[in-house]
């Protein structure tokens, strides 16, 4: 039933005709190879921000996201559309939602997809607010649509799950990016929220057609004590364990955790599908680094479970405004849960763009130290390296004239650190970010994926990670070490060509 045409708006209406000619417009003036990530995906033209609709359909993985593709900032949000065969290169497709309806007057707000019966279907947060001036009037419900990978058509009955099927005690104002899954033959839907008091929620539906929703309850709340808003919600079973992934606002600092503006955790721990209570065995921040936010995760078509996010943080300036352009996603990873701790890894596919091996084995380094072969800036690399008597260790990348962002480990402290203050890259405000790091066996263990204007860092074979921009200058490619005291290396290091 769900499929019947004539319960969807038929053709393409004109706002998102003119989104998709615009864009097949403008493209051709921004795309650069030299000024651009090679590996990461980034929007053609205009603004980007959370992942969308990360999903396998007809064999292939398919990526949605928030996108303005009229200006270089937030604006009405739109659904753009890429497809890959491997995760690493993306084909672009045309807009597949723009907001055409009385129920998404300020924008098509994040989502999930997911194949039934041969179809793509999206389910997204309609956003309205008749009087901008006034955050009161924002109305956000839940919305459907249906595609076959490249054209969608909207429920013409939406919205699916109305403000008056929240529970009591709800904001109006809050209530947005539906994840769904099946389980047995029913559906269930997770959504952020918050209370009228401002505290945190995760909200649990259930439906067994996709249009008809039941309310289920209280997955968990804040209590005014960790947010007071929690979006994008992420839901998934893993090694034994029920992870709930979460982006929430407002949290204070703890510590090393919840520097930027807004954070990210995972949560391990068990869903009673009845009462839709889960215990927050574990809460955990998901990345230390200057820019993550908002993943989500889907099913590899061989059974991995593979999660992306958004590498870029709000409240902050992006240089590339300058080139058209703004943001990009991380590289897809790998997702385990070993030993209470849930494990990240880069997809086993950028293997595949490897080439140009430099290895060094048992090498002693004193002092600072450049390498033949390790520089450039699109690199993978792995080393191990045996502290000893070292007090600090520390690598610097993208190394050019008065530039360079510093990987650095203090030994006493047991303290991994990203410090991209002195790399050029123009970014205001926070720059520097610090992890507890264990070692393992007196030993570090990194892997370090460096793209145009990304570093991703994978700590004790990815137990812990950083995810940050840097926008230094594309001349900026040496790789150099250093340590107070002898250590030991082991390097690994290819360039990738995508």
């Amino acid at each position: 039933m769900l499929m019947e045409k004539e319960l969807f708006i038929q053709g393409t209406s004109e706002p998102l005709q003119q989104a998709r000619e615009y864009v097949e417009k403008k493209k051709d003036e921004i795309i650069s190879l030299k000024d651009r990530n090679r590996f990461h995906h980034m929007p053609e033209v205009g603004w980007m921000n959370d992942p969308n609709g990360f999903s396998v359909y007809d064999g292939e993985y398919h990526l949605f996201y928030q996108y303005f593709p009229y200006d270089v900032k937030w604006g009405p949000m739109h659904w753009g559309h890429v497809k890959s065969k491997d995760l690493i290169k993306w084909e672009y497709l045309p807009v597949a939602l723009a907001p055409d309806q009385s129920y998404e007057t300020g924008g098509c707000f994040s989502g999930s997809a997911f194949e039934v019966d041969g179809k793509h279907v999206l389910m997204y947060t309609g956003h309205t607010n008749p009087n901008p001036e006034d955050e009161s009037y924002v109305r956000q419900v839940q919305c459907l649509a249906v595609g076959d990978g490249v054209n969608y058509q909207k429920y013409i009955q939406n919205p699916i799950i109305k403000t008056e099927e929240m529970p009591p005690h709800s904001s109006l104002t809050d209530f947005r990016d539906p994840k769904v899954w099946k389980k047995g033959e029913t559906y269930y839907c997770i959504l952020g929220s918050k209370s009228d008091e401002n505290s945190a929620r995760v909200l649990l539906y259930k439906s067994e057609d996709l249009i008809h929703w039941t309310y289920v309850g209280l997955v968990g709340e804040s209590n005014h004590e960790f947010g007071y808003m929690w979006e994008c919600p992420d839901f998934f079973h893993l090694d034994g364990e029920d992870v709930l992934i979460m982006s929430p606002q407002g949290v204070p600092e703890d510590e090393f955790r919840h520097k930027n503006t807004n954070t990210t955790v995972y949560c391990l721990g068990h869903l009673d599908y009845d009462s839709a209570h889960y215990d927050f065995r574990k809460m955990e921040e998901l990345d230390y680094g200057l820019d993550f936010y908002a993943p989500q995760t889907t099913e590899s078509l061989d059974g991995r479970r593979l999660m992306i996010a958004w590498m870029q943080s709000w409240h902050r300036n992006m240089p590339t405004d300058k080139q058209g352009w703004v943001s990009s996603m991380t590289l897809p990873r790998e997702l385990t849960v070993k030993d209470d701790i849930l494990y990240q890894w880069p997809v086993r596919e950028i293997e595949n763009y490897r080439t140009n091996l430099v290895r060094f084995e048992d090498l002693l380094v004193t002092g600072v130290q450049q390498l033949a072969g390790v520089e450039g800036r699109h690199i993978d690399m792995d080393l191990t390296v045996e502290l000893n008597d070292a007090q600090r260790f520390e690598i610097k990348v993208m190394k050019g004239e008065n530039q360079e962002t510093t990987i650095a480990y203090d030994v006493d402290r047991e303290v991994l650190s990203f410090d991209r203050r002195q790399s050029g890259s123009g970014i205001e405000g926070l720059n520097y970010r610090e992890m507890p790091v264990p070692l393992k066996d007196g030993k570090l263990s990194l892997r370090i994926l460096m793209d145009t204007y990304s570093v991703e860092l994978f700590a004790q074979q990815g137990a812990h990670t950083m995810t940050s921009t840097v926008y230094a200058d594309l001349t900026s490619t040496q790789v150099e070490f250093a340590s107070d005291k002898e250590v030991k290396l082991t390097i690994n290091k290819w360039d990738l060509a995508v």
